[in-house]
């Protein structure tokens, strides 16, 4: 059996066919290789739109992010995507413009994007009138050198905001 297969061998070295059919194999390689490269790369960019398309159409629907958080969110969730999957062509300046322009195409096709809710933060004191106690004790006492205002509103705002406005004017 050895014996048969060294004989062919020899036979194929000797006529030449060998390395023709070597010669052959890495031509169709070659030619093959950059055609299978394109279309898994083609592939993966759809894969990777797709995907944008379906974080857009999810992060668009919650309106307790702010338009900033939900590019954010966005953009992590997709690199996180293209880093998981293998996708090392896939940079975060060419993902953010393919975020920009599916988000842009989703607004345009007039499907649902939730408005952003805005809440006030915990900073913000909620103005509330302060309760009037009625006084008990004798105002007999009491300092009448300032001239009584018949006028039961001390000011309705509009006249200090003039004010301020003109003082940060000069």
């Amino acid at each position: 059996m050895f014996a048969i297969l060294t004989k062919t061998f020899n036979y194929l070295q000797s006529t030449g066919v060998l390395a023709a059919g070597i010669a052959f194999i890495l031509a169709v390689w070659k030619a093959v290789l950059p055609i299978a490269q394109a279309h898994v790369k083609t592939a993966q960019e759809k894969s990777l739109l797709t995907a944008i398309e379906g974080l857009v159409a999810r992060y668009a629907q919650v309106a307790a992010l702010s338009k900033q958080d939900r590019f954010a969110a966005v953009l992590n969730d997709t690199l996180d995507f293209a880093s998981d999957h293998g996708y090392t062509w896939a940079k975060s300046s060419l993902i953010k413009g393919l975020i920009e322009s599916i988000y842009q195409d989703y607004k345009n096709a007039g499907k649902d994007v939730a408005p952003v809710i805005t809440t006030p933060s915990s900073d913000v004191v909620k103005d509330e009138p302060e309760p009037v106690i009625p006084s008990t004790t004798d105002n007999s006492t009491a300092d009448t050198s300032k001239p009584n205002s018949t006028d039961p509103v001390e000011s309705d705002g509009a006249s200090d905001i003039a004010k301020l406005e003109g003082e940060v004017d000069k």
